[in-house]
């Protein structure tokens, strides 16, 4: 990566590095390829894999600062999006260690997860699995923010007549250790699975990830004070054309709550209003 001088600068993306801008027009840096045949290893992929570990390696930090900061992590579960290597093994790369090593942990392990945005999950699971079962006694999961979701929506706000609104990189880091009596639990009883065979339909997945395992326990989806779902912020996904996520999705579940007998279909958006949340996440 290179910060020189303007006219150095100038040469090295003309060269083929991918430009940093400050505002339409400040160039401030660029970053130089890893090589000059590998598209794994492209200025733009670079750029993409470093802003996932250093805003990834931001949230560990603080986490680290804040919670416990004399216990030691056990090991780290990437869980972001970007998936980083050369073109011998392309998403093969490790970004939990990375994030670990700029953030100044040297006695934990660590590897990644991946599953689209459903990695944080599956990664939330695997912790707690690994805390149970003795093996470690803290666990972090841990993932950075996509650079290519920078704006993902822009044309749908632009042809609406809205600024482009996804303008955040988030980072986030959460502690799994054993029950201190105060922190939420994770409850692995309750943990769901979505089969290879269960279908891929909006009811068949809620139906897997939500009924079943609450059928497993004894309850009820009424039951539930709230459900966390894909908590997309409609202010930004209706002006594009994607409707209000969360929305869909709690109503989905009063649906099914409905088919179950737990409400009439009159009650549905109530229990829209009792058991949902507001969305607020950028795409």
């Amino acid at each position: 990566m290179a910060t020189t001088a303007a006219a150095g600068l100038a040469a090295i993306v003309a060269a083929g590095a991918e430009p940093i801008y400050a505002g339409p027009d400040r160039l401030i840096g660029a970053l130089a390829a890893g090589h000059e045949a590998d598209e794994s290893l492209t200025g733009a992929v670079l750029l993409e894999n470093l802003a996932a570990k250093v805003t990834g390696a931001v949230a560990l930090r603080r986490l680290l600062d804040e919670v416990a900061p004399d216990e030691p992590a056990d090991f780290l579960l990437g869980a972001g999006e970007e998936a980083v290597g050369d073109r011998y093994q392309r998403g093969g790369g490790n970004l939990a260690k990375a994030m670990g090593e700029l953030a100044g942990l040297r006695g934990a392990g660590g590897a990644d997860v991946k599953a689209f945005c459903a990695g944080p999950v599956h990664a939330l699971i695997l912790a707690g699995a690994l805390v149970e079962s003795g093996l470690y006694r803290r666990v972090i999961v841990v993932g950075g923010g996509s650079l290519a979701k920078l704006g993902m929506k822009f044309r749908g706000h632009l042809a609406a007549g809205y600024p482009i609104l996804e303008d955040v990189l988030a980072g986030v880091a959460i502690d799994v250790a054993a029950d201190d009596g105060r922190s939420p639990r994770l409850r692995l009883d309750a943990a769901a699975t979505l089969r290879l065979g269960d279908g891929d339909a909006p009811h068949q997945v809620a139906q897997a990830l939500t009924v079943a395992p609450l059928r497993r326990l004894g309850w009820r989806l009424s039951d539930v004070d709230r459900f966390a779902v894909e908590l997309h912020n409609p202010d930004i996904t209706e002006p594009a054309g994607s409707g209000n996520v969360p929305a869909h999705n709690y109503r989905l579940l009063a649906a099914l709550a409905a088919q179950a007998g737990e409400i009439d279909r009159a009650g549905m958006a109530a229990f829209e209003r009792a058991h949902g949340l507001p969305g607020f996440s950028p795409t």
